[in-house]
């Protein structure tokens, strides 16, 4: 699967970001507080939606994310998966459910499991990777790149599974502001 571009309205502290990805690997590097976590809770909401149970933390994501001005609540993703379908998504995060489209702009929402309490599972159906793998697997966060040894294993885990499963392998680094 690969995330072509997004558009974030407004999410958390970002506002009015449009971001073209590379088809390989991209790092996303900027200064302490510059919206990195922000952005990679955005494509996680994106795609499984943002949680508003607290889960034993002080504030739940949904609550967390919501702008920090009175904007529009919302982004949208275009993303290929493996099969080269490319696909779009629109979210509104005060709804449960987003909109899909295909690659000819046809709306496919209801095409897909819809969960009374996870929403529309498109994601899921598409890739059969459940938000915590996904996380596991494809996204390593700045607390996980720190030089302890059970970070680096962490590490080294993630992209080991990253090079088997990937055939590409140049690196794009893409700093973010």
């Amino acid at each position: 699967m690969n995330i072509l571009n997004l558009k974030i309205n407004n999410f958390g502290k970002l506002q009015n970001k449009q971001i073209e990805f590379d088809e390989h690997i991209n790092l996303i590097i900027g200064n302490n507080e510059s919206g990195k976590t922000t952005l990679l809770k955005f494509i996680l909401g994106m795609f499984y939606g943002l949680s508003k149970n607290k889960s034993g933390r002080p504030i739940t994501d949904y609550d967390k994310y919501t702008p920090w001005n009175s904007g529009d609540f919302s982004g949208k993703i275009k993303y290929q998966l493996e099969d080269k379908n490319t696909y779009e998504v629109y979210r509104e995060f005060k709804k449960k459910n987003p909109q899909i489209y295909n690659k000819d702009m046809e709306e496919i929402s209801k095409k897909f499991t819809i969960d009374k309490t996870l929403g529309n599972r498109f994601f899921f159906d598409q890739t059969g990777v459940e938000e915590q793998l996904f996380c596991s697997t494809i996204v390593s966060m700045q607390t996980e790149v720190k030089l302890g040894e059970k970070e680096k294993t962490t590490l080294v885990q993630k992209l080991s599974n990253l090079v088997s499963t990937r055939r590409r392998q140049p690196f794009f680094s893409k700093n973010y502001k």
